[in-house]
């Protein structure tokens, strides 16, 4: 028998390749814009570069970590959830980096 799946057995999503035509994403610096940020989706960890979907203070944006050096993470501009789940999906599929 085996056993139930658990909440660390989710490693996360794979980002396919960036398509020749992607929208460049204005990536920034980040800014202690909130108090409490939460993650809302995340790209598996295994490779770099990984990406989190987040959310803090009644609005969205996606976190880039292109490394394990933490001064290289940057995070897209900050949007009504909609907007920041589009850039998500975009990101995913490789329509955006």
């Amino acid at each position: 028998m085996s056993r139930p799946p658990s909440h660390f057995d989710y490693h996360g999503l794979h980002v396919a390749a960036p398509n020749a035509n992607a929208v460049r994403v204005d990536w920034v610096v980040p800014q202690s814009r909130a108090v409490l940020l939460r993650v809302r989706e995340h790209t598996c960890g295994c490779t770099y570069p990984m990406f989190e979907l987040c959310a803090g203070a009644g609005l969205s944006f996606v976190r880039l970590i292109p490394s394990e050096d933490p001064d290289e993470v940057r995070e897209s501009p900050w949007v009504r959830a909609r907007l920041a789940r589009e850039l998500w999906v975009q990101i995913l599929t490789g329509q955006a980096r």
